[in-house]
């Protein structure tokens, strides 16, 4: 190798494990700052490509102690990572099967919902981004039929949020304060009990430092959540595994479904692009409760998939 591709090999390699190093970072860093927060998105992606890119140039160039600083990086992000692949415990019990889904003002195709409403025996679906006439064709559905116990907040723009249930609904919340809306109820499951159920929508962290605030103020609300009933919430969180933000809601009791049943990152957004979805800002998370076959689905209409799980 000449030496000007030696040297450009090793700047270009050293740069990688920097980048690395710094993604790996992200993972821990509680910021809200908007490109940080981004970036910490796609964080696993970001390490994946800067590993292998490093490891190629510096071995290249026998720079073999960054060699091994990349080895020591990319250990260390599987050890973090790798817990979100495997899955932590089975279902005991009849099922809850819950879907959620952004229907992107509205636009989402309400047919499609339906479809996999009925089609899974959905107990509870959480609806995000509903506007009025989101709302008057959500009830002009077969959703209504499935699911005939309902509370709504529909809104413009990206506001509106609800529940739909095939249970009563009781203890009907919405929560002041947020840029959108966000709500519970209590749904009386056949086999379960009274189940708490939140459909939840923080704004996106472009929006800082309310980002930052709404997280909290959910965190706040979940775990003041009564503990003589299992919670299940559901949304468009507008943040992923990666970000310590969102990871401080994971205690508690807490836990993401997708996690505990081995999943991975699930992406679940952008959905309207030329590129797949690359981040999984849509959850469902439980306290007292375990979770199964957590799967997403395109709803044409929408820039996000649904979030469709069974948990019991």
């Amino acid at each position: 190798m000449g030496e000007i591709l030696r040297w450009v090999a090793n700047i270009i390699g050293t740069c990688a494990l920097v980048v690395a190093a710094a993604a790996f970072a992200l993972h821990f860093w509680p910021t809200s700052r908007v490109p940080i927060v981004a970036v910490a998105s796609v964080s696993p992606i970001v390490i994946g490509v800067a590993v292998v890119l490093a490891l190629a140039c510096l071995s290249a160039v026998r720079a073999w102690w960054r060699v091994g600083l990349t080895a020591v990086v990319a250990v260390a992000a599987i050890a973090v990572q790798a817990p979100y692949f495997v899955a932590a415990q089975a279902l005991s019990g009849q099922p809850i099967t819950v879907l959620t889904s952004n229907v992107m003002f509205g636009e989402g195709d309400v047919d499609e919902l339906a479809r996999m409403v009925r089609d899974n025996r959905v107990d509870v679906l959480a609806v995000q981004e509903l506007t009025e006439d989101g709302a008057d064709r959500i009830a002009a559905s077969t959703i209504v039929d499935d699911l005939p116990h309902a509370f709504v907040r529909a809104g413009s723009g990206a506001k509106g949020t609800a529940l739909y249930s095939r249970h009563p609904l009781s203890d009907k919340v919405e929560y002041p304060g947020f840029v959108f809306n966000q709500v519970s109820a209590v749904v009386a499951v056949p086999g379960h009990g009274d189940v708490e159920v939140f459909a939840l929508h923080p704004v996106p962290p472009t929006i800082t430092p309310q980002w930052e605030s709404e997280l909290g103020r959910l965190d706040e609300i979940l775990h003041g959540a009564p503990e003589n009933h299992p919670v299940i919430a559901m949304g468009d969180f507008n943040s992923t595994l990666d970000h310590a933000r969102f990871r401080r809601l994971l205690t508690g009791g807490y836990h993401d479904a997708g996690e505990i049943a081995g999943v991975g990152w699930l992406p679940t957004y952008p959905t309207d692009k030329r590129f797949p979805a690359m981040v999984g800002i849509d959850h469902v998370l439980v306290r007292g409760l375990s979770a199964a076959d957590v799967t997403s689905h395109d709803v044409p209409g929408s820039d996000h998939r649904a979030v469709l799980a069974h948990v019991g």
